[in-house]
């Protein structure tokens, strides 16, 4: 026997045989799935399991349904913990709210979900809840906590209004090369950078950790911000100073692949569900950004995608867990440009936007099965989707011929997507270089400092010139 507890009164209308206000009757398996998926598309929506035994001996399994307030108010206050010098997490504890347990309990707040606060100029900041350090608990288990750079974002009153995100939230870890251009040889991130924080390192290459947002400004402006700091990092550096490092942007780079992999904050019980549900989505998503993500490497920058014997980087490639669905086809080529990493990253929202979208309306706001079994039952939601066989041999050919046959098909639908008209400026510029490219051959160059205007150190340049004439 299952029991459902602590059903919430606008989930009602779906559970047609409730016993009373609080719980409902549940004979099977089947029975159960069949009620979780009538849930509206609200993020989030929680679900915890746990199991008892009765007198008899007899497992009982309970369902406990749940849902954040949609306005809740907490005292905030920073957190000498979460600093990034003192915390194991580094820069990390800038994407997090820690909640205390009683909190959390209160406001039914799972470790891993987003929450929006009003930041200064009227920004949302996004951030991910987490448990609180036992040291805060124990002072104060009335207030959360941030760090400093975070409390330095928002725009405070002695009590804060909180809410959950209810829409997509992007973000994305781009990776870039450190290229010695002297030897042309790639030199390891991890002689700079550790391997947590906000700018790290992963096997060998630097990443870029922005704060995920609502919006693509939001992404982008602390991308740039990030990319700045790393720069600084790298002209600062006291190891290899004779050396002229440059932070390279490149899919590929002496037998070493980079990727800009792109993260969805999805409504949990998507994340929880089959993998089949996250599958149908990534199958569209390598249509409608796979193949718009590949075409500024052309033909010169194509081994990542085309490698053999791999599945990085191929249509179908993502991960997910309990926060984040991350899509791993784009490279680390669209590191290149403002043009290129904002235009992939407005594809990205407007694709997923409009993906849930239809999900929505094809399966009665959720109360239906939502998942297909077969690929060409996608194009009930969109009907243009090619066959797979040509995605997927669009995307890793080793030209840019067969994507750049569908850019005009790929182009029109999303103009007619949801939310394409906020992001139709982004999305415009990105699809006119690839135009551009195709035609003229004109190409951004893999130089990171110069195409995103990184502030210059003058002082540093110098030294560095003395230092290659001694050589």
């Amino acid at each position: 026997m299952i029991f459902v507890e602590d059903t919430p009164t606008y989930e009602r209308y779906a559970l047609g045989y409730m016993q009373d206000k609080t719980s409902i009757r549940i004979l099977n398996a089947q029975d159960l799935e069949r009620h979780l998926i009538y849930y509206p598309f609200t993020y989030p929506c929680l679900v915890g399991f746990y199991t008892t035994i009765d007198r008899e001996g007899r497992m009982i399994s309970h369902v406990k349904i749940g849902r954040t307030k949609s306005n809740m108010k907490f005292r905030i206050k920073v957190s000498p913990s979460m600093g990034k010098d003192t915390s194991p997490l580094g820069s990390i504890e800038n994407r997090l709210i820690r909640i205390p347990l009683k909190l959390r309990e209160e406001f039914g707040l799972e470790p891993g979900l987003f929450l929006c606060l009003n930041g200064k100029d009227e920004e949302q900041i996004a951030l991910q809840v987490s448990t609180a350090y036992a040291i805060d608990a124990l002072k104060d288990g009335e207030s959360v906590c941030v760090n400093k750079d975070t409390h330095a974002l928002l725009d405070l009153n002695p009590v804060s209004s909180i809410r959950p995100a209810d829409d997509i939230l992007i973000g994305c870890d781009p990776e870039f090369f450190i290229v010695n251009k002297t030897t042309g040889f790639n030199v390891s991130a991890s002689h700079f950078f550790p391997s947590y924080g906000e700018v790290g390192s992963d096997c060998g290459l630097a990443e870029i950790r922005p704060r995920p947002s609502l919006k693509e400004k939001g992404v982008s402006d602390e991308l740039y911000k990030l990319m700045a700091q790393a720069h600084k990092h790298i002209s600062d550096r006291v190891l290899f100073r004779k050396y002229d490092l440059r932070m390279v942007a490149a899919s590929h780079c002496n037998n070493a692949s980079a990727g800009y992999h792109i993260h969805f904050g999805l409504p949990q019980f998507m994340l929880q569900n089959t993998h089949a549900l996250l599958g149908n989505i990534v199958s569209i998503l390598d249509y409608y950004v796979g193949i718009p993500a590949v075409l500024p490497e052309g033909n010169e920058d194509f081994y990542r995608r085309s490698r053999r014997f791999s599945h990085y980087g191929k249509p179908g490639d993502f991960r997910h867990n309990m926060m984040t669905l991350e899509y791993r086809v784009p490279g680390g080529h669209l590191l290149r440009h403002p043009i290129l990493s904002s235009g992939i990253l407005s594809i990205g929202i407007v694709v997923m936007k409009d993906i849930l979208s239809r999900l929505n309306a094809h399966s009665d706001r959720f109360r239906k099965k939502i998942w297909f079994r077969d690929y060409k039952d996608l194009r009930q939601l969109y009907p243009n989707l090619p066959d797979r066989n040509i995605v997927y041999d669009s995307v890793v050919s080793e030209t840019m011929n067969k994507a750049m046959s569908h850019i005009d098909a790929v182009l029109n639908d999303l103009s007619m997507m949801i939310g394409f008209k906020d992001n139709q400026e982004q999305i415009i510029n990105y699809f006119d270089y690839i135009l551009n490219y195709a035609h003229k051959k004109a190409r951004f160059n893999e130089n990171i400092e110069l195409n995103w205007r990184l502030p210059s150190n003058e002082e540093q340049q110098r030294e560095m010139a003395v230092l290659q004439s001694s050589i």
